[in-house]
C-alpha cells in the first residue's frame, strides 16, 4: 500500500484526505479517541495524529480501519 503526502519531509501538517476520512469514520462509529485508541492497540496520540494528518503511518491506518470495520479503501 501506498499513501502520497505532498510534503514528506516538513514537520507541519500535510493535506492528507485520509486524515479527515479516519475522524469522520471514527465520529461516525461514536467512537472517542481514546475509545479508538484501545480498540485498535494505538495510543490517544497516535490517533491524534492520523486525525491531523501528522501520521501517517501505514499500519497505523490498517488498524485503524480494522477496529472502526471499514474497508481500508474507505480510509485511503
Amino acid at each position: 500500500m501506498t499513501i502520497s503526502i505532498s510534503h514528506p519531509d516538513s514537520g507541519d501538517q500535510t493535506h492528507t484526505p485520509f486524515a479527515e476520512k479516519i475522524a469522520l469514520a471514527r465520529k461516525s462509529a461514536d467512537y472517542t479517541v481514546e475509545q479508538l485508541a484501545i480498540t485498535c492497540g494505538l495510543t490517544i496520540q497516535e490517533i491524534e495524529a492520523l486525525e491531523d494528518g501528522t501520521d501517517s503511518n501505514p499500519s497505523h491506518i490498517q488498524r485503524v480501519a480494522a477496529a472502526l470495520q471499514i474497508p481500508l479503501s474507505d480510509v485511503v
